[in-house]
């Protein structure tokens, strides 16, 4: 019984040794698709900076879902471009997005959730000023013809200590 035991705990820390190992070492492949993530993902924030709804939208799958922490739900690409178009023509014009992912993970090869966090600031900012908004995030990405698209994000808020 003992000899099980001990045999569970080694296979146990083997494959959690191998686990991390692969998610710390992606192979070429991954990389490369890591660094289109990313790509995407300076898109996104380039686009919520210019103000421009219709290629914010455009990095989300037709049928991708993103629900605020509010609850609030947008349910397709049309209706987070809608809601998008409307946000973007009052909010102040030095209001930046800064996305930072902090785990990308594959599911499959075209399949990704990710972690991070998203932050609203006024352009020039000290560091210690108070942001708009700072929330977490988790989000799906899905490959498809080549190009990482939003499949669902979900903004959570951080848990005050």
């Amino acid at each position: 019984m003992r000899t099980r035991w001990i045999a569970m705990v080694f296979f146990g820390f083997s494959l959690a040794i191998s686990s991390l190992g692969a998610s710390q070492n992606p192979d070429k492949k991954q990389s490369a698709d890591i660094a289109a993530i990313k790509h995407a993902s300076a898109e996104l924030d380039a686009a919520y900076n210019q103000r421009n709804a219709v290629a914010f939208s455009e990095l989300f799958l037709e049928d991708a879902d993103f629900q605020w922490h509010t609850g609030e739900v947008l349910k397709d690409r049309k209706e987070i471009e809608m809601y998008f178009t409307n946000a973007f023509r009052q909010m102040p014009a030095d209001y930046r997005h800064i996305t930072k992912f902090q785990r990308i993970r594959f599911l499959r090869s075209d399949i990704v959730i990710g972690d991070g966090t998203v932050v609203i600031a006024r352009e020039g900012a000290a560091e210690n000023d108070r942001p708009y908004l700072s929330v977490l995030f988790t989000c799906i990405g899905k490959q498809v013809k080549g190009q990482w698209r939003i499949a669902a994000i979900r903004l959570i808020l951080p848990k005050k200590e």
